[in-house]
């Protein structure tokens, strides 16, 4: 799946915690009966994939906790939910993307990528299969950076880059080498 949707305030996480029964279950299910794929729901976007190894709590490339009831990540358009202060934290994250954003999922991993920031949140249970050394060999050279969490304020050290996206000073280094950065630790 390499799907695209706009700039904005996205939810990436568990879609059954964000979404109301009414779009979850009447439009995503009984319509598309919970199929993978992008939506457009209210004029705003939703893309979603099952996971690799259903249901868990997933890391990302900051180590930063998704935990799956569903056994699908979703990146949706916070404007479907008015209350998203009442959910729990330890479900998602909330990130504000000011460029366009790729959501790609390929071989049990998801990429999240707006212009070179990228967030990686890999739910196989085995080693690097070829498909990921597919994907970072086509890489190669590219600078890729992971993206701050707007809730996440315990790093002080925290810059806007020159595209509006928020990271950590430790993201503005150069990856020699993106087959080593995507490697299980």
């Amino acid at each position: 799946m390499n799907e695209t949707v706009r700039a904005g305030k996205y939810y990436l996480g568990d879609p059954s915690y964000l979404l109301p029964s009414s779009i979850y279950n009447g439009i995503w299910g009984d319509l598309y009966g919970y199929q993978n794929g992008k939506y457009s729901i209210n004029d705003t976007d939703f893309v979603v994939h099952n996971t690799s190894s259903g249901d868990g709590v997933f890391k990302d490339s900051k180590n930063r906790s998704y935990d799956i009831k569903s056994g699908t990540i979703a990146l949706i358009d916070t404007s479907l939910r008015k209350d998203l202060e009442s959910l729990s934290h330890d479900h998602h994250h909330i990130f504000n993307f000011e460029c366009e954003v790729k959501f790609i999922y390929t071989g049990g991993i998801f990429y999240i990528k707006s212009n070179k920031k990228i967030i990686v949140i890999d739910t196989r249970s085995d080693e690097i299969d070829s498909e990921l050394e597919e994907f970072c060999e086509n890489n190669e050279g590219e600078k890729i950076t992971d993206f701050q969490n707007e809730s996440d304020d315990s790093d002080k050290s925290v810059n806007k880059s020159e595209d509006g996206i928020i990271s950590d000073e430790s993201d503005n280094e150069e990856i020699s080498s993106t087959r080593s950065f995507f490697k299980k630790k």
